[in-house]
């Protein structure tokens, strides 16, 4: 049996592979609790963890602390996922393979493995990213600030904004809004959404067919209501390609 911890710039999601089977544990977020608390969930899998996988874009810092971590918890020495050239059926686009961000590497790989001949990849989480994956070559991608990024450093940057950080926003969806702290949550949502839909469409102009919409994420639940296309919506993406991962990089 093996581990697969996806981890982030705040959140760990784990997930259990069991004789080929993925089994999520859920989520924990590692930034407020620290590594070990948000480790013990893994101590109490019924069985004996063969191994680990990691999936880490939290920084080389957050990489080490896990590597104790994961050895103190679980007596195993950990396997991080690094982008290859090619692996599980997808080639990688960028000509340096291994600075493709390891979560965008297990995504493309995961939509892969669900049979997605043409799809656009959201990954909606801490930054925004976005991919292209044609029959399995990745036509490379986009990364910009995520919605909580994006307003952080509204708020952060502009003094008299601080104290508007922590107003509830309320009304609906529309364009425009009439106070500062709606317009701020109403714009940075709607830049999203409008690069996801935006790169949907130079990509569907690109590959002259519609591809699948794939979206992932935390912010994945307020973005795909303002998304014209239909999206499919795969919040274990990243978790689901680790599990292909693994047969090739861990013996469980």
């Amino acid at each position: 049996m093996n581990l697969l911890l996806d981890v982030g710039n705040t959140n760990i999601k784990a997930a259990m592979l069991r004789e080929g089977r993925l089994e999520p544990l859920g989520s924990v977020e590692h930034r407020t609790v620290g590594l070990g608390p948000a480790l013990e969930a893994g101590q109490r899998i019924p069985g004996k963890v063969g191994g680990v996988l990691v999936c880490c874009v939290a920084g080389p810092a957050i990489r080490r602390e896990l590597e104790i971590a994961i050895r103190d918890h679980f007596h195993v020495d950990p396997e991080f996922v690094v982008a290859t050239r090619e692996a599980c059926g997808v080639t990688n686009a960028y000509p340096e393979a291994a600075r493709l961000g390891a979560d965008r590497w297990a995504g493309l790989i995961g939509a892969h493995a669900r049979g997605y001949e043409a799809a656009c990849i959201v990954d909606a989480g801490s930054a925004l990213t976005v991919d292209g994956l044609v029959k399995g070559r990745h036509l490379g991608g986009l990364i910009a600030p995520g919605v909580g990024m994006m307003r952080g450093a509204l708020f952060s940057e502009t003094g008299n904004l601080r104290k508007l950080s922590e107003q509830p926003l309320e009304g609906g969806m529309k364009v425009f809004a009439t106070d500062t702290h709606e317009s701020i949550v109403r714009g940075t949502i709607l830049a999203a959404a409008s690069l996801i839909q935006r790169s949907w469409k130079e990509m569907t102009r690109q590959i002259g067919r519609v591809p699948a919409l794939v979206i992932s994420g935390g912010d994945a639940d307020r973005l795909m209501p303002l998304l014209d296309e239909s999206v499919d919506h795969r919040p274990e993406l990243t978790l689901e390609g680790m599990a292909r991962l693994a047969r090739e990089t861990v013996r469980g």
